[in-house]
């Protein structure tokens, strides 16, 4: 856990850089390195969009492609299937970068910008690719069709149709393409800020970066400067550079494509400052090293930057104003400033207010930059005593004086009645005085199971630190009861001192009662083992009788009502009717078609429907006549 102080320190310059956006990155060589590996992945990958992102990503990075992988990708963007825009603004691009792709026109591609363009309700991701792949293949559009088109597909407002439709507006004739700027303002209007820091658009890394490039390429393309505040540019360019470590390849291509188009435009150039050397200084070396770049990390030009003031932060004093960096002589990238700190005094952390200026207007976040190091100093432990006595003595009366990285050569014995002291001063080397660290740790190891109990030594008024430990039962169930040899060690650490210490003072023998283990509840064990496989076991169902005993029993009961069977020609037709449908359906599933069904079922199912019907008849007739006899028998009764 960081120390309080280390956090406040911490919180303190986070708050700083929170009022006035800066940036402190840039696209380094590990960054890029990162993007080479994204885009040599893609170059493998069989879709066609993919080895778009890794062709154009590594040509934006300077990185060639061999002889062999062209002839492998050409050969796969040949073969590759084309069924829209997208897909097909991607192999014309490859087509464009690689010339050796020796590839024959798109099938259907003039068909396919056509239906982007004459679409009932344009979109305009797919008009900004089909207006991009016209390009490529040098089919012409009327750009007066496509004004409409673009402001039509813009209509919804969102990100997305902003970002798409402005990047088809900055394709469009310069005449043609500047009544769009006024879009940009509603684009930058959605951005959420983000720590104070960031901006972002909906849509996360890949339409940020979309509509960023859109504002800079629509604003170079019709030589007006956009509706961007200097702020926004910066906390833009802080987010796409926060995001420089992204592994999707289209994402990584929209990021390199976007920085490029944020290093190199005529308008607004956000300046990185970076620290090139080590953050800690030392007493010996205060020399630091800064470096100011565009987000590419190239030069900006001459500039003259300068210091406006070091703060000491634990102490908010100033130790310089007004001072201007050099520029580092053998310097190649012409981006190193440096600067020797000589009024830092005190250990610790210091905050560089940096600004530079330059005739370049186009240059964004050179003021109110800020830069964090510390000075290292190295400390002495000096004054240090050890002592083990009685606990019913208030003092101890026997001490025992350590020299700095030696050890005691006697064992000290300790049991539950006895108390131990250890005092020292910390001490800067380079001029004596006491200072406070933020780690002072006495740690008992033992030295068979390597158990350690930390305890920490805290400084009075006088920064003397004192460390007293009762060795009572109380304190005996730190130790767990476990008696032997421990090693007292004692360890100082601070993030302003040039190397921490770890210093074993004695060894100490201590008779410690033993500690009752806890019984710990059945409930509450922790059982690592593999439990036991239940085996669930179900009820054996109990033994009935065949079934042919139960159905012979079931339609005994039931019957079946011969008696009520006409004696007519019609039922014996009616039933072999009925049997003959059945028939045909099992005929149906296992040989007919249903054409040839619905045939033979038109003739049978005729049939069985004049055979039912007279069927029907003789029942009601034979119905009539028991009635008629009822009613007979009734009347003379």
């Amino acid at each position: 856990m960081l120390p309080l102080c280390l956090v406040a320190l911490l919180l303190s310059f986070h708050i700083v850089n929170a009022a006035t956006p800066f940036l402190n990155t840039y696209l380094d060589e590990q960054s890029r390195e990162s993007m080479k590996n994204v885009f040599e992945k893609a170059l493998n990958s069989r879709d066609i969009n993919s080895l778009y992102h890794g062709v154009a990503g590594l040509q934006m990075l300077g990185v060639s492609i061999n002889n062999n992988k062209q002839k492998d990708i050409c050969s796969i963007v040949d073969s590759a299937e084309v069924k829209d825009v997208v897909a097909l603004n991607a192999k014309t691009s490859i087509i464009k970068i690689l010339p050796n792709c020796k590839i024959a026109a798109v099938k259907g591609a003039a068909e396919m910008i056509d239906a982007a363009i004459k679409a009932s309700k344009p979109i305009a991701k797919d008009l900004y690719y089909a207006i991009s792949a016209a390009r490529n293949m040098g089919i012409k559009i009327s750009d007066n069709n496509l004004v409409s088109l673009i402001t039509s597909s813009m209509k919804d407002g969102s990100t997305s149709s902003l970002a798409y439709g402005l990047n088809a507006a900055a394709l469009l004739e310069k005449s043609k393409a500047e009544q769009f700027l006024v879009r940009i303002e509603d684009l930058i209007g959605q951005a959420d800020e983000v720590d104070g820091k960031y901006l972002q658009l909906e849509g996360g890394i890949s339409i940020t970066a979309l509509g960023i490039h859109a504002i800079y390429a629509l604003a170079d393309h019709v030589n007006k400067s956009p509706n961007v505040k200097s702020d926004e540019a910066v906390k833009l360019a802080n987010y796409l550079l926060s995001r420089r470590g992204v592994q999707m390849d289209r994402a990584a291509f929209l990021l390199l494509k976007t920085l490029k188009k944020f290093a190199k435009n005529n308008f607004q150039v956000p300046v990185s400052f970076s620290l090139a050397s080590n953050m800690a200084m030392s007493d010996m070396q205060k020399q630091i090293r800064i470096r100011v770049c565009n987000v590419l990390g190239e030069t900006v030009g001459a500039l003259s930057v300068n210091v406006d003031a070091v703060t000491h932060m634990a102490s908010k004093e100033i130790v310089s104003t007004r001072k201007q960096l050099a520029h580092v002589p053998d310097d190649k990238t012409n981006t190193l400033y440096e600067l020797v700190l000589d009024g830092a005094k005190s250990r610790g952390f210091y905050l560089l207010s940096l600004t530079a200026g330059s005739q370049d207007k186009r240059l964004v976040g050179t003021n109110g930059a800020t830069i964090l190091v510390k000075l290292l100093s190295k400390v002495r432990v000096e004054d240090v005593t050890v002592a083990v006595y009685d606990r019913e003595l208030s003092k101890p009366t026997n001490l025992n004086t350590v020299k700095e990285g030696s050890k005691l050569g006697k064992v000290f014995d300790a049991d539950t009645h006895s108390k131990m002291e250890i005092k020292f001063v910390v001490k800067e080397a380079k001029n004596g005085e006491p200072v406070t660290v933020h780690q002072a740790f006495v740690v008992f190891v033992h030295t068979k199971t390597n158990q350690e109990i930390i305890f920490v030594a805290t400084p009075n008024s006088a920064r003397t630190y004192t460390f007293d430990l009762d060795f009572s039962e109380k304190v005996a169930k730190e130790f767990n009861g476990v008696s032997g040899v421990y090693s007292v060690r004692l360890i100082i650490g601070d993030p302003a001192i040039s190397h921490a210490l770890d210093w074993n003072l004695v060894n100490m023998k201590l008779d410690l009662p033993a500690v009752p283990l806890k019984k710990t509840k059945k409930s509450e064990e922790v059982i690592y083992q593999k439990r036991p496989e239940i085996q669930h076991m179900f009820r054996e169902p109990e033994k009935r009788p065949p079934s042919f005993v139960s159905d012979s029993f079931s339609w005994s009961i039931i019957g079946v009502n011969c008696k009520g069977m006409p004696t007519s020609i019609w039922v014996p037709l009616f039933h072999l009717c009925l049997g003959a449908v059945f028939g045909l359906y099992l005929l149906f599933w296992l040989y007919l078609n249903m054409f040839d069904t619905l045939k033979y079922l038109a003739i049978i199912g005729s049939t069985t429907f004049i055979t039912g019907n007279r069927l029907l008849r003789a029942i009601a007739s034979a119905d009539q006549e028991g009635l008629m006899v009822i009613t007979e028998f009734s009347r003379l009764v």
